[in-house]
């Protein structure tokens, strides 16, 4: 269901609470299973003049319309979000498809990238997870930018996605390969993950661009759809929706 802002993402005593209720009543397995597979995934790139974008995919069934003063309003269902509410000035029913996803890897898997994208706004806390796409200090360059200093390798993705844009440094630190973690460090891990993954979060909007294709181009860019992940929702389907998504 689409709600009206994003919480600053739970940590310390209510991780703690949230994750002993969630080893209770979930099949630990499934959840070492998700966490395993979205960390296989690789950091956002590009290839050619395409970009591989890690995420959770959720498609959006048939959509309903409906006007207001300065643009469309679409509802649709998908199995793991519910019913989906979108305004925007784009008419989305002329087209085949739509998906949703869940492009934020780096904050599900708890990891600390280096020149992270985030909102700058009043508004917005700069921790917020919606507005970080991972490391983007080590990513390539186009063929035709191999110039440009590194400090704009995030601006020129964060601009094909249509994304606000602004660094933060990290600590150097976490460019450093990852020491060894326990089973039991990971299956904390992975328990803290899906903890996340039920809080709401900021979605990005893609259409396939042509029927039997995987590739995609992004819709409704400027529009916020904030959707959280069902409790109910088998971790099967959210682990099957892990991906590489092909972005134009």
């Amino acid at each position: 269901m689409p709600t009206s802002h994003i919480p600053r993402a739970i940590e310390g005593a209510e991780m703690d609470k949230t994750t002993t209720r969630l080893r209770a009543s979930l099949n630990s397995t499934l959840v070492m299973k998700l966490y395993d597979q979205l960390n296989a995934l690789p950091i956002p790139m590009f290839v050619g003049q395409r970009m591989k974008l890690p995420c959770i995919s959720f498609k959006l069934g048939h959509l309903s319309a409906s006007r207001y003063e300065s643009g469309h309003v679409f509802r649709a269902k998908a199995d793991a979000l519910g019913v989906v509410e979108i305004r925007t000035t784009e008419d989305l029913s002329r087209l085949d498809s739509l998906i949703l996803v869940h492009p934020w890897v780096d904050f599900l898997l708890d990891r600390q990238p280096v020149g992270s994208i985030i909102q700058t706004t009043p508004e917005e806390n700069t921790d917020n997870p919606s507005f970080m796409l991972g490391d983007l200090s080590s990513l390539p360059l186009p063929s035709n930018t191999t110039s440009v200093a590194k400090r704009t390798r995030g601006a020129w993705i964060a601009a094909r996605l249509g994304l606000p844009f602004g660094a933060r440094p990290r600590d150097a630190a976490s460019l450093l390969s990852p020491s060894p973690v326990s089973l039991t460090d990971r299956r904390t891990q992975a328990f803290r993950l899906v903890a996340r993954l039920r809080q709401p979060f900021g979605a990005l909007l893609f259409t396939q661009t042509r029927q039997n294709v995987e590739e995609y181009k992004r819709v409704a860019a400027g529009s916020r759809v904030i959707v959280h992940v069902k409790e109910d929702t088998p971790l099967n389907v959210l682990i099957d929706n892990a991906r590489m998504l092909d972005v134009l």
